[in-house]
């Protein structure tokens, strides 16, 4: 391996500056990026002269440098020199390395749990590009600013579908941290890195290796044959819980391991819960067999694909039907949707979703004729526990809603509440369209888009002109005018509107919990707290499983300067929808204003997941861009927001909304000009009330600059 002497030597458009680490898999050198004139870390691997070898590496670098996750540490690009030397250029972080910290000795529990769980989350981001790192290690874990764990070195990484045996005279790990398939040379999954994770939280607590031997040849014994001593022998102190996580990673036979990372992190969580309230920011329900399900979005069959808007509202209801037994865990319709329009097994779902029962199926409509095709299956085995198809009239869309919901409330030997606001029997024709037309507004109105929500709106307004006494659709029409002026600016007269079309919703139906949330959100956009507060204290007890009224109670809480109250409550909005970005977003921002600095970085990383997950399925998701944005700001990744910003801005550069978060983040990135002139676009438009912009601590920065007070001066006035 080329050893530069020299501290000006250039590779490509790099200027190397000095060697700053080497190791069995290469040297790394500070440089500078000509092009960029930031800084970065060149990392150069041992020769590979073997063409094949060769080409495989960069295959399976460059899909690692794909990986965008504020846990794994960013590649910039992956290349060779003229003379045939593979090099990886990638961010350069000021931090030190975990087996640095442990060479002071075992670290405290929480902190090992935390640093586990994001090592852990930056796992589970590869493993869904089915990329598997192989060398997790103390020395591969860097440690920057708030604990971030950033992994290094997916130099031995390989891509799933292509996982083989260890090439012969490769070095393929560190022994200590080797799961045993590894040093047998056999094929490798996302188990190993389980494994290794295993191995890295044992001695993080126990400050030593589970495995450690005097000689190579004796680690390699203990790891294939022996168990290590649970962790509870050596630090009474710590949970037996973590014995029992520890035990199921480092399980000899792979199979007996997790299966998905997801799994571990969720038992991580809940250990770091228990120890500490302020390490984990919600409490996620603790299920039983036989206790959880999650109701997936149901296929159009129909000849036409047409029929998208029904498949989407018959999983809703049967999914809203189902909240209602009190000792069944329903995963939110957020967290099913998610799997729309994807192939995925369902032990895959399952541990996604925290579930043990999925409920899928299809419809097909030709005419007034609709089947409808269930099946309930257990994540366990993947066996069918029940199945049934119902070719009825359209108009009998309602009974079938309910005999689905009963029939698996008897599948799982629960009992279905009474339920209430749906006719009896057949829909006349009338009801039946009003029924489809209020399905239809539903699926526009979870885009959460300008767009999207005027089409609802207009939607809902058909189903009241067909049926005036449409409860929902009332309820429907009032949220469609508050989020309009909430997100994207509309006047006073959505305020208006919201206000009478809630009134209304609950002169129709005084017991609807929607209509009372639907209330106390136009009561608040009147800056009524005390009786917007009122409505949202009832639809909670009518229904505690509903998320809007969690998410407005935090704002007005938020708008009131009330900000650990309205932390708890965008907490429990998270619990009921973890893929919540925004609340999770919100929850940050509130624990940063009170100084509760470690509950806002666990917000933070948790809301990035959500953002991950909910632009997967909707890229045009422009607040979850710039929301994302905002969060890696704040983690110390200025390139990647920049780069979701840019999206968002590319997408919605009109929207007030976007325009503000936008200034949001490039306030958290220094760039004030540009902040301001974001903030500057929404003058004549007032579109974020003056309350929350003068609480909002991302715009903190700019509190002192005269030009931020002229600006709010031409927006809302005096």
């Amino acid at each position: 391996m080329t050893s530069f002497s020299q501290t000006a030597r250039r590779v490509s458009h790099y200027d190397i500056e000095e060697l700053i680490g080497s190791g069995g898999m290469g040297q790394v050198y500070r440089a500078t990026d000509a092009k960029l004139g930031r800084k970065v870390a060149l990392k150069f691997l041992p020769p590979l002269s073997d063409a094949t070898m060769r080409e495989r590496f960069l295959k399976e670098a460059q899909a690692a440098s794909s990986l965008d996750h504020p846990n794994i540490c960013t590649i910039f690009e992956v290349n060779e020199t003229d003379d045939g030397q593979v090099f990886i250029a990638m961010s350069l972080y000021d931090g030190e390395t975990l087996d640095r910290v442990l060479q002071r000795g075992p670290i405290e529990v929480n902190r090992a749990l935390g640093i586990s769980i994001q090592t852990a989350r930056g796992l589970a981001a590869a493993h869904e590009e089915l990329i598997v790192h192989r060398d997790i290690k103390p020395g591969n874990l860097m440690l920057v600013r708030g604990d971030t764990v950033k992994i290094l070195d997916f130099g031995l990484a390989i891509l799933l579908g292509e996982a083989r045996p260890a090439e012969k005279g490769m070095a393929l790990g560190t022994p200590t941290y080797m799961s045993p398939e590894q040093l047998r040379g056999q094929r490798v999954d996302q188990r190993t890195d389980i494994w290794s994770l295993g191995v890295v939280l044992y001695e993080m607590l126990a400050g030593k290796n589970p495995f450690q031997q005097e000689r190579v040849e004796e680690v390699i014994q203990a790891i294939l044959h022996q168990s290590p001593i649970p962790i509870t022998h050596l630090r009474p102190t710590i949970p037996q819980r973590v014995d029992r996580i520890l035990q199921r990673a480092l399980a000899k036979h792979p199979e007996h391991r997790y299966e998905h990372i997801d799994a571990m992190i969720q038992d991580l969580l809940e250990v770091q819960s228990a120890q500490d309230s302020g390490a984990i920011t919600v409490r996620r329900p603790a299920v039983t067999a036989k206790s959880s399900i999650a109701v997936l979005p149901f296929q159009d069959m129909s000849p036409g694909r047409d029929q998208e808007f029904l498949c989407d509202g018959i999983a809703e209801e049967i999914l809203r039907a189902l909240s209602r037994i009190p000792d069944l865990y329903v995963a939110s319709r957020t967290s099913s949707f998610q799997f729309k329009n994807r192939s995925a097994d369902v032990r895959e779902v399952g541990t996604r979703l925290n579930v043990d029962t999925i409920l899928e199926g299809s419809v097909r409509r030709a005419g007034d004729r609709v089947r409808v095709s269930a099946q309930l299956v257990s994540v366990d085995n993947g066996f069918h526990l029940w199945y049934q198809r119902y070719d009825r009239d359209i108009s009998d869309i309602f009974s079938i809603e309910e005999e689905i919901a009963e029939q698996i409330a008897q599948a799982l030997r629960v009992t279905l509440r009474e339920r209430t606001g749906h006719t009896e029997g057949a829909l006349s024709a009338t009801e039946t369209e009003a029924y489809q037309l209020y399905l239809q507004g539903r699926q526009f109105f979870h885009q959460h888009r300008r767009k999207a929500f005027e089409i609802a709106l207009q939607t809902f307004s058909r189903v009241i002109e067909l049926d005036p006494g449409y409860a929902r659709a009332y309820a429907g029409i009032a949220d469609c005018q508050s989020f309009l002026k909430l997100y994207f600016g509309w006047g006073e007269e959505a305020v208006a509107a919201a206000d009478s079309a809630s009134a209304k919703a609950l002169e129709l139906d005084p017991e609807l919990a929607d209509a009372h949330a639907s209330r106390g959100l136009a009561l608040f956009l009147k800056r009524q707290f005390d009786e917007a507060e009122q409505y949202l204290q009832h639809a909670i007890q009518l229904d505690p499983r509903l998320y809007t009224p969690h998410y407005i109670f935090g704002r007005v809480c938020f708008s009131e300067g009330r900000m650990a109250e309205a932390a708890e409550h965008f907490r429990e909005a998270c619990a009921l929808v973890p893929e919540a970005y925004d609340s999770w977003y919100l929850m940050g921002m509130c624990y940063r204003k009170v100084q509760e600095n470690a509950r806002a970085r666990n917000a933070d990383l948790e809301c990035i997941e959500a953002v991950k997950k909910r632009v997967r399925s909707h890229p045009d998701d422009t607040r979850a861009w710039t929301m994302g944005a905002s969060v890696l700001a704040e983690l110390g990744e200025p390139d990647h927001a920049a780069e979701w910003v840019g999206r968002a801005l590319a997408i919605d550069s009109d929207e007030p909304i976007i325009e503000y978060n936008s200034a949001c983040v490039y306030t958290a990135l220094r760039k004030f000009d540009e902040a301001l002139a974001c903030l500057e676009s929404l003058v004549g438009r007032a579109a974020i009330s003056r309350d929350w912009v003068e609480n909002d601590p991302d715009l903190d920065p700019l509190r002192t600059d005269p030009r931020f007070k002229q600006v709010l001066h031409r927006i809302y006035g005096e």
